[in-house]
């Protein structure tokens, strides 16, 4: 029997898991035909029914379940032997997907990429930036081989390493005099900022001033820098603006958080981000 075309069995396998052969399109740059026929093929190429072809309707019979899960098997293998046959001897090349936040991108990103390309040299790196949602996203259609993001919800669906700890803090400008008048400048209703909000008005008696709220953490330290008021983000986000920002101490608590590298979940963790994952721990 002649092998399987892999190309059929991933536009297959991109059309179960994104839920339609029109994302499947999207996501391999080819008409919704090209997938449609792609999955005609198959079905004659094993002489089974994969999915009831209903129009607007994507539903797998179970043959069709059962190739999904083999072949998503089958492409993650031949992913990796591609991978470690582009190899020369130990050295890590090809491209490898990143996705993060702006935020962190702007302050700790740089570093781990430094310290990866001085390692690995013939690596490319392509870095997608985007929130927490757009990252899950990513990473669940293939788009990125991890993604690095603060982590406060469930992401069971995922495999997730912790690279980074560290605190939500309160800023202040540095040459700022009387901050106990100054309002606070937030981001959008998050778990972190829902404690710091209970926390001080367990501690002063009354609700927290706030003056205004904004998406961007880069955004609120700028605010705070210009002296518009108190900021409230993580510690990283302040780390390059030491020249500038200060921490302001009010006794509230400790709001910690974790930077997680993120990624689909395998039997076994291909080389590649096994390798990034050590460099980003490490460092």
């Amino acid at each position: 029997m002649i092998p399987i075309n892999l190309i059929y069995l991933k536009y297959f396998c991109d059309a179960v898991r994104l839920k339609s052969i029109s994302a499947s399109a999207k996501v391999n740059f080819v008409s919704q035909s090209a997938v449609s026929q792609a999955i005609v093929k198959l079905e004659k190429h094993f002489g089974k029914k994969l999915t009831d072809h209903k129009p607007n309707h994507f539903k797998l019979t179970l043959e069709g379940e059962m190739l999904f899960e083999k072949g998503e098997e089958l492409l993650h293998r031949s992913k990796t032997l591609h991978e470690e046959l582009a190899e020369e001897g130990k050295e890590l090349q090809g491209k490898v997907h990143i996705a993060c936040t702006h935020s962190f991108a702007n302050a700790v990103l740089p570093s781990y990429l430094k310290k990866l390309r001085e390692k690995y040299p013939k690596l490319q790196i392509d870095v997608h930036l985007g929130h927490l949602g757009i990252i899950q996203d990513l990473i669940r259609k293939g788009v990125v081989d991890l993604g690095i993001a603060p982590v406060n919800e469930d992401l069971s669906q995922f495999d997730v390493k912790e690279v980074y700890q560290g605190q939500y803090r309160l800023y202040v400008a540095k040459n700022e005099k009387m901050p106990s008048k100054l309002p606070f400048i937030l981001s959008e209703e998050r778990e972190e900022t829902a404690l710091l909000k209970k926390a001080y008005k367990k501690h002063f008696g009354k609700n927290l001033p706030v003056l205004m709220e904004v998406q961007s953490w880069e955004v609120i330290a700028s605010f705070v820098e210009a002296g518009l008021g108190i900021g409230f983000f993580p510690d990283y986000v302040a780390h390059k603006r030491k020249r500038v920002l200060r921490s302001y101490e009010l006794k509230l608590g400790r709001f910690p958080y974790s930077v997680c590298a993120i990624f689909q979940k395998r039997k076994n963790i291909p080389r590649k981000i096994q390798i990034i994952l050590d460099i980003f721990i490490s460092t």
